[in-house]
């Protein structure tokens, strides 16, 4: 089994070592899946269906307990919290951005992004609609503060989940499939506001996707296959992922374990096809804010 640790776990935002989930008495969902992720890094995790992305997050978030392993979030170890514990990590140093979004449709866009600072326990009040305006004007939407989620379009209620997921400055975004039900176009802003939010103030993203053009915005891609890490892509684009998959398809573990040689080798042949999806990256970086992309 290779292992990808992009850096030593003491200095982590996000460490897994060892962690396997089994379910009753079938074959893993994570078999032995070790990956340190550092502070201020975008990191893609791919597969196909039943690799094990969503296990993986899960327990990553501390939404699931690991059967073996530990799991660490800027050095604490999930394993030593309780359920109310738990609790309060995901609230305070945790970021979620769901294909689902998860909006409450009684509540305006503002009121919606408050929301985990009031269930953190922050008063209501002028500072607090400030943090959330300012979290709204930072993906292009502090004009639509006082509207309701279902007045927006679906790229606009996916920037209003992200706002509310960055509102608490957490440690560490977990971002599941974000863009799946999103136009290229509409997806690529969602994209860049999470590149933006790495770039510029310094957060920690995992992004699970299967979306090659997606991986390509982050910095690192790692790849599960029948619950294991097999294979990594650093500064991946559209290209080298889709090989990458290509060749996992039709190699297996062991085969993909040479992967990184693979990769390098296509770009050494000028296999920049992915180089499109960059240069769109800095265009959208150059605009500034992006309302005007993601509608």
């Amino acid at each position: 089994m290779m292992t990808t640790a992009v850096t030593e776990s003491g200095a982590a935002a996000l460490a897994l070592d060892g962690v396997t989930r089994t379910y009753g008495g079938g074959a893993p969902a994570l078999d032995g899946v070790s990956l340190a992720v550092p502070r201020g890094r975008f990191v893609a995790v791919m597969g196909p269906s039943g690799s094990g992305k969503s296990t993986l997050l899960r327990c990553a978030a501390g939404l699931e307990r690991p059967t073996a392993g530990t799991v660490r979030i800027g050095g604490t170890d999930l394993a030593t919290l309780k359920a109310s514990g738990l609790t309060r990590l995901r609230r305070d140093r945790i970021g979620f951005v769901f294909q689902s979004l998860n909006l409450v449709s009684a509540l305006n866009v503002r009121e919606n992004v408050t929301l985990p600072l009031l269930l953190a326990g922050a008063r209501g009040g002028r500072e607090l609609d400030a943090r959330a305006l300012a979290g709204l004007d930072a993906v292009g939407l502090a004009d639509r503060a006082d509207d309701t989620p279902e007045h927006l379009s679906g790229g606009q209620r996916q920037r209003v989940a992200i706002a509310r997921a960055l509102v608490n400055e957490p440690e560490v975004v977990f971002a599941d499939e974000p863009t799946a039900a999103l136009d290229p176009v509409t997806a690529a802003g969602v994209l860049a506001l999470l590149r933006r939010a790495v770039d510029e103030r310094g957060r920690t993203v995992v992004l699970v996707t299967h979306d090659p053009v997606a991986a390509a915005w982050t910095d690192e891609a790692v790849f599960l296959e029948r619950g294991r890490l097999v294979g990594r892509l650093d500064h991946p684009d559209e290209a080298g992922v889709r090989e990458a998959l290509g060749v996992r398809a039709g190699a297996g573990p062991r085969e993909a374990r040479g992967l990184r040689a693979g990769a390098d080798a296509g770009e050494a042949r000028g296999v920049r096809a992915g180089a499109g999806v960059r240069d769109a990256r800095g265009a959208l970086a150059g605009a500034g804010r992006f309302g005007a992309v993601a509608r």
